[in-house]
């Protein structure tokens, strides 16, 4: 992509946006960035983007219109750039594409910029995870200077790709919010891991989110290879439309119909189908990660190690060797504490019913108390219906927007509701025996009241090292 000489308007002074905007002027592009937040709520997002510079118009590089998008932010723009969170549909947009200005997402620039072949991970639930792992096989196959990850999982790739070289990978966590305004993206290799309803507040319709997921091959090429989840049928019409090579991944034994390559479970050993010759790569023990969920996720990352010529040794040492302490992976199906035989665990990542799905499966011996709740993204929740009935002793609705849940849920479990975390901890532990475990797992976004997933998960770790175990239990009621 040509940046030098280009005036560029950003949507949105968060992570994606600043190191865009960063990226963009260090281009040789004149940028200017826009933002409904005023400049004392962008007080710190500011001073990065200004770094070193002073924050008026006249030192800053950065043209800046803040406390919202004047007609103004897009009069001289050759192109636009959105950070992920923003909204193509909000008017100012529409005007920009009245006037056929692109509107291209910050992974599209970097990526257009980025020298080192790119990994890039998608789907509904799993990505950070898969994501981390990928790396760490790929770290242990010393073919790369630097395995870089970045993306959806925290670090911009545009914050990364003036310290790259062709001598490097990028390993990239790819939402559907960054997908979609992509459009000469191009990965050496693509991985979908699932696809289940997700974001429907903002895509509308499941086959406009499948679009923007589908963008992540859109560019790929005979040379180029697509990983699928060889297990979900939805997922294995992907490979109709791409022209990459696709190796399929299973969690149930070899996929069907696999013309090239596989790689898949059977029994507790995992195995890769590779030009031909069947061969032993680890074993489910290897696994530092907690819960079945996570097969499927190795699984996908061990495809890619085999792509890069790792060998079983090499995933073996990374598999066994994983750190799952990542903070990415803060609030993803974490124990935080055993307390008078009562587990509590932290899945407040889990903004999806794909996701709460995958925990409930996760715990087959103990009955879970399950807290759930927050801002609803058009979820449908009756597939939990059987796994609640079968597992879930009592369910703890949390937030403005549960009657859904307790529509789907009804007659399968007991359902009490909770004001605040604190409370729906309280109520969860009283409604506890030893061996039952609590679950947070809300299946939704925290926005109706939290700042984020972290905050919410934050929120119930405190509200849990709070409690004060009960000296013993008559039933389900304390005594102290």
């Amino acid at each position: 992509m040509q940046l030098q000489g280009k005036r560029v308007t950003v949507f949105g002074v968060n992570r994606s946006g600043v190191a865009a905007a960063k990226l963009l002027s260090a281009s040789g592009a004149t940028v200017t960035v826009t933002d409904t937040r005023n400049a004392d709520a962008l007080s710190r997002e500011i001073a990065d983007l200004d770094d070193g510079h002073t924050s008026d118009q006249t030192d800053s590089p950065y043209q800046k219109f803040l406390g919202g998008h004047p007609p103004e932010c897009i009069a001289d723009a050759d192109f636009i750039v959105v950070s992920p969170g923003v909204p193509l549909e909000i008017p100012i947009l529409g005007d920009a594409r009245a006037r056929n200005l692109p509107i291209l997402a910050e992974l599209e620039v970097a990526a257009s910029t980025c020298p080192a072949p790119i990994v890039a991970i998608t789907g509904t639930k799993g990505k950070s995870t898969t994501t981390l792992l990928t790396a760490a096989i790929l770290k242990a196959t010393n073919r790369f200077s630097n395995v870089c990850v970045a993306g959806n999982i925290g670090v911009p790739l545009a914050a990364e790709v003036r310290n790259l070289t062709d001598r490097d990978i990028a390993v990239v966590e790819a939402s559907s919010f960054q997908l979609e305004s992509t459009v000469t993206f191009h990965p050496k290799v693509s991985v979908v891991l699932n696809l289940s309803r997700d974001h429907l507040d903002r895509h509308k319709t499941m086959a406009a989110y499948r679009a923007a997921k589908q963008k992540i091959t859109d560019n790929q090429t005979p040379d180029d290879w697509m990983i699928l989840n060889g297990s979900d049928p939805d997922i294995k019409n992907f490979a109709v439309s791409t022209r990459a090579k696709v190796v399929y991944f299973n969690n149930t034994g070899a996929p069907e119909n696999s013309t090239f390559a596989s790689v898949f479970r059977d029994g507790t050993e995992l195995f890769a189908l590779w030009d031909g010759i069947r061969k032993t790569v680890c074993d489910v023990a290897d696994i530092r990660l907690r819960g079945a969920h996570n097969v499927q996720n190795v699984l996908a990352a061990v495809a890619v190690g085999l792509i890069f010529r790792a060998t079983e040794f090499q995933i073996q040492q990374a598999l066994q060797t994983f750190d799952p302490s990542h903070p990415a992976l803060s609030h993803a199906f974490e124990s935080v504490r055993t307390l008078t035989g009562v587990e509590f665990i932290d899945d407040s990542k889990a903004t999806n019913v794909a996701a709460v799905k995958a925990a409930l499966e996760s715990i087959e011996n103990s009955k879970i108390i399950l807290i759930m709740g927050g801002y609803d993204k058009g979820n449908d929740y009756t597939p939990l219906r059987q796994l609640v009935q079968n597992r879930v002793k009592t369910a703890v609705m949390l937030g403005e927007y549960t009657q859904q849940i307790e529509k789907a849920f009804v007659d399968t479990t007991d359902i009490v509701n909770a004001k605040t975390m604190a409370e729906a901890v309280h109520l969860a532990y009283k409604n506890a025996v030893p061996g039952d475990i609590v679950l947070l797992s809300p299946a939704n976004a925290s926005f109706d009241m939290y700042t984020d997933y972290k905050a919410r998960g934050a929120d119930f770790k405190a509200a849990v090292n709070a409690l004060q175990p009960f000296h013993e239990k008559i039933g389900n009621k304390p005594t102290y």
